[in-house]
């Protein structure tokens, strides 16, 4: 069963990663992807919610860690749907890997033994922060690097919710910000962070935990004084 985050936007829990659905009258649009075959989910999702897999008309990337592009060359095939991306990420996407950002060790096995499908250069979209694409009344693209150097979130103003990728995450109840071990720059994260809790999401819709949607504003201050005192 589909879970709604708010009204037409539902969580999509592919293992321990997340993908969201927004359902809208000209069509679906997925924002991440999970890992590779992870599209059964969204083709389950789709049927779900009464519509056809070619309704999927836009697929949104946060970062192209293997985890959230894996499997967005196979959707993007079967729906056509276009793909959009900032330009570090469409870089990545076109070569099937992931951005680097782990324990040496670790990078070194993503890279040598972890690529995913590569998605046709015909079909990204390259999106920049400010650009704002016609989903749930206006979504903004923010770059939000840290977690990766091309990272973005995008953030709905009309219905108050943010699509933080890995920039945020919860834990436990907890909301918190991208672990120090696999961010590839700390300081960047750390501006990334309070840039989006300036936003004072009604909803978070995170990539790893589940979506936050009854923290407090003192929850998000509590968290902004933390960032901001480091």
């Amino acid at each position: 069963m589909l879970k709604s985050v708010v009204p037409n936007i539902y969580l999509l829990e592919a293992g321990y990663v997340n993908m969201y659905l927004c359902e809208e009258a000209d069509g679906l649009t997925l924002i991440d992807c999970g890992t590779p075959k992870s599209q059964a989910l969204v083709w389950a999702a789709v049927a779900e919610l009464g519509r056809q897999r070619a309704d999927l008309k836009r697929i949104l990337i946060t970062h192209a860690d293997i985890d959230h592009a894996g499997s967005a060359a196979a959707i993007q095939a079967e729906t056509g749907a276009m793909v959009y991306a900032g330009a570090e990420t469409a870089v990545l996407l076109q070569k099937g890997k992931s951005p680097k950002h782990m324990p040496r060790l670790i990078q070194f096995i993503i890279d040598t033994f972890m690529g995913y499908r590569p998605i046709p250069e015909t079909a990204i979209q390259v999106v920049q922060d400010g650009d704002e694409l016609p989903i749930t009344a206006g979504l903004q693209v923010l770059a939000t690097p840290g977690h990766t150097l091309d990272h973005h979130s995008f953030y709905s103003p009309a219905q108050g919710i943010l699509f933080a990728g890995d920039a945020l995450n919860t834990k436990d109840g907890r909301l918190q910000s991208t672990p120090k071990r696999i961010t590839a720059d700390q300081e960047a994260a750390r501006r990334s962070a309070i840039r989006l809790l300036q936003l004072a999401p009604a909803a978070i819709a995170c990539g790893h935990g589940l979506p936050s949607s009854n923290h407090s504003g003192g929850d998000l201050m509590a968290l902004f004084n933390q960032l901001r005192q480091n």
